[in-house]
């Protein structure tokens, strides 16, 4: 575990100081608590879910300790972007409680010409390296970021959240990319965390092309004769070949329903998701810390690695989608899940965008 630096944070008291320091790739809570001189009761008084997150800590996660004379006062450990456990001490009584973590947000508006590559005309116009990975996560089922022509104009409105100072994330709420071949404009929704264009289309299919970056395609969706049990069968799936260790992604946002070992399957992840859409996906080589069942994921969180358990003849991934209670192929998903707002929700969506283009004076035009 690595300490950073030592500051003085005059908004809690005087005499207080406050001790910032990064969760190490091998730390655990138990080492926190022995490390502060804190009692194990304090592990075991956490609920279940709780006890679950304390133990899949992100490596790199800023917490804080506040000392009093060196004595420990009261502890913030984040758990995810938006909610932190407090410890603190009252005489001789260790109280826990999930608080929100609270952030400094500046909205930011920016132009950009592409005239060498993204990362660095985004970057030059703009001082962020986050800003083009957003952009390009907006973008990707409409523009090819591999070859954009000179001149390319992005406009685009986010939200910098920040924490003592330093960037923690951002959130675009409206972009727009122009040249002479194309005119894409993105909004963020607010009520489904979407990105629609102007007529309440999504930019984005509920499901990415694949989980993966792979490099062939070896057995498709239908039936096949297995190259283990020898006999014809049907493969309800499609097989991505690539290294053992590549990231798997999630198709889409939905929960976790299932992790573990499914016969043939070997090591496995099941995800449900709206629409009565099911993924899986198998002979995975493990897991990232804090995948479990009942977790929310959101599309494109890497949810395990690649690998060659169970009934395999060599690394892949067995991808597999099921549709009320159906298998069908993954091949077609992303244009039979399209998303275009109707009714009460276009409306509001709809209300929602007329109301700021006006504020920032927009011109999709």
């Amino acid at each position: 575990m690595k300490k950073i630096f030592l500051i003085l944070i005059p908004f809690f008291l005087f005499a207080y100081k406050v001790d910032i320091q990064k969760w190490g790739s091998n730390y655990t809570f138990y080492q926190f608590l022995k490390d502060n001189h804190l009692p194990l009761s304090i592990y075991y008084n956490l609920s279940t879910k709780l006890k679950r997150e304390v133990r899949h800590i992100q490596k790199g996660t800023i917490f804080f300790i506040l000392r009093d004379n060196n004595n420990f006062k009261q502890a913030l450990i984040p758990l995810n972007a938006k909610n932190q456990l407090q410890i603190i001490k009252n005489k001789n009584k260790f109280l826990t409680k999930i608080v929100p973590i609270i952030y400094d947000s500046i909205k930011k508006r920016a132009t950009i010409t592409v005239n060498h590559y993204l990362s660095y005309d985004v970057y030059k116009a703009t001082g962020s390296m986050i800003l083009t990975r957003k952009l390009i996560n907006i973008f990707s089922d409409k523009v090819n970021f591999k070859a954009i022509p000179k001149n390319t104009i992005i406009n685009v409105i986010y939200d910098e959240k920040t924490r003592f100072g330093k960037v923690r994330d951002i959130k675009v709420l409206f972009a727009s990319i122009q040249n002479r071949f194309y005119h894409y404009i993105a909004f963020l929704n607010p009520y489904d965390g979407r990105y629609y264009d102007e007529h309440a289309k999504s930019l984005k299919g509920m499901f990415l092309p694949a989980p993966l970056k792979y490099k062939r395609i070896s057995s498709y969706f239908g039936m096949r004769f297995h190259p283990i049990l020898h006999k014809w069968l049907m493969h309800d799936g499609i097989d991505y070949v690539n290294k053992i260790g590549t990231p798997i992604h999630a198709v889409a946002d939905g929960k976790i329903i299932y992790k573990g070992w499914i016969r043939g399957y070997g090591r496995a992840v099941e995800i449900k998701h709206k629409d009565g859409y099911m993924t899986l996906y198998a002979h995975l080589h493990g897991w990232p810390k804090g995948i479990y069942v009942g977790k929310w994921v959101k599309q494109g969180q890497v949810i395990g690695y690649l690998g060659n358990t169970g009934l395999s003849t060599g690394p892949h991934l067995h991808f597999g989608v099921m549709h009320y209670g159906r298998w069908i192929n993954p091949l077609k998903i992303k244009n039979s899940a399209r998303i275009t707002l109707w009714g009460k929700k276009r409306r509001e969506f709809l209300s929602y965008i007329q109301q700021f283009i006006k504020q920032n004076n927009i011109a999709l035009k």
